[in-house]
Parts: structure tokens; C-alpha cells; sequence
């Protein structure tokens, strides 16, 4: 147990220090495309898409697991047809952030740091799932996909614990994500206007 706390601290730690480099990239790396471009277009709108699908997911999940992780095996809601809607919520919302900001190399960036470290992350979760709750959890890995969305499995129960914590966290997350939107734009303008200099074009 304390090896695996010890872990999901260090994940944390990583992305916080890896949010540095990824920072530096989406102010001074700018694409060639023009505005007004169907790249331009679709970058952006397909961007929002995601964003808001991302942001979704994780505060539908936030609001089954609560502080629950790892105490109880949630089974119902999103964790009904994906074993880990939250990531899979991340990854999106990762995703989404890169494409509103029109930002490729941001995007490459981001899912080089992302996917390797949230499999081994989950990885050892599973480790640990399996350990913790045993035959109950082995059923529960063999009928519900890891990361892909079996709809045909959906069920919930009809009233939930809702941790007003975790909420709260979610919402702050959102309101977070949702902002970037307005931040690329102010970029562009910044990059436009010669104030914020463009070190590397793609």
C-alpha cells in the first residue's frame, strides 16, 4: 500500500514538473497555417470538442469514486463500461488543449509524456486493484475494458455518495481547462502583435 501511495505521488510530481517544458512550448512554438484556414478551423473547433468531452468524462467519474479510489471497487457509472474514465478524461482534455491552441508540437509533447507514464501508473493500480479485492476485481478486469467504453455494460445504481471535496476539485479543473480557449487567443494576438516571440514554426 505504501509503494503504491508512494507512486501516485510521484506521478503527480512528474507531470508538475513536465507542465515546465510543455508551458515554454505553448508560448513560443507557433504553426505556419493561416488564420482563417480550414487548419485554423479545424484545429480550434476540434479542439473545444474534445476539451469539453474531456472535461465531462472526468467530473462524470469525480462524481462515482469521489475519495474512494483504491478504498472501494467502483463498478457503476462511467467505471461501468471503462476501467479508467478519469485518464482517458485527462487524455482527452490534453488533447483538446493542444488542438485550441493549434499547437501540434504541444500536442506531440504532450502524449510523449502522458501515455507512457499513465500506462505504467495504471499498470501498477492494477497491481494493486487486484491484490486489495482479488476475484472480484479479476471479473471485473476480464468484462470491462481498460481504456475503450463498452456502453453495453452500462449500469448505475439510482442514487450515489457524492464527496463535496472532490466536486469541488473537479469543478476548479473545468473552470481551469475552459480557460484555454481564451488563453490561446490571447497568444495569437500576443505572436501577431510581435510582443511574444516565435522561436520555432511548424
Amino acid at each position: 500500500m505504501e509503494k503504491f501511495h508512494f507512486i501516485r505521488k510521484k506521478r503527480i510530481l512528474f507531470f508538475r514538473l513536465a507542465f515546465l517544458p510543455l508551458i515554454f512550448v505553448g508560448l513560443f512554438v507557433w504553426r505556419k497555417w493561416k488564420d482563417e484556414s480550414l487548419a485554423d478551423f479545424s484545429s480550434e473547433w476540434g479542439g473545444y470538442v474534445l476539451l469539453l468531452l474531456g472535461v465531462g468524462i472526468r467530473i462524470w467519474a469525480t462524481l462515482y469514486i469521489g475519495q474512494r479510489k483504491s478504498k472501494e471497487l467502483i463498478t457503476e457509472g462511467p467505471f461501468s463500461i471503462c476501467r479508467n474514465p478519469l485518464y482517458v478524461g485527462s487524455l482527452l482534455i490534453m488533447l483538446g488543449v493542444s488542438l485550441c491552441m493549434e499547437n501540434l508540437v504541444l500536442l506531440a509533447a504532450g502524449l510523449l509524456i502522458m501515455i507512457p507514464t499513465h500506462i505504467w501508473v495504471i499498470l501498477v493500480e492494477e497491481k494493486h486493484l487486484a491484490k486489495v479485492f482479488g476475484e472480484q476485481y479479476l471479473e471485473y478486469k476480464h468484462r470491462v475494458p481498460r481504456f475503450g467504453f463498452a456502453f453495453r455494460n452500462f449500469h448505475t445504481a439510482q442514487t450515489i455518495e457524492v464527496s463535496v471535496r472532490s466536486i469541488y476539485r473537479a469543478t476548479g479543473e473545468a473552470m481551469l481547462a475552459l480557460t484555454v480557449p481564451i488563453i490561446g487567443d490571447l497568444i495569437e494576438t500576443l505572436h501577431a502583435n510581435g510582443i511574444l516571440p516565435v522561436l520555432w514554426k511548424f
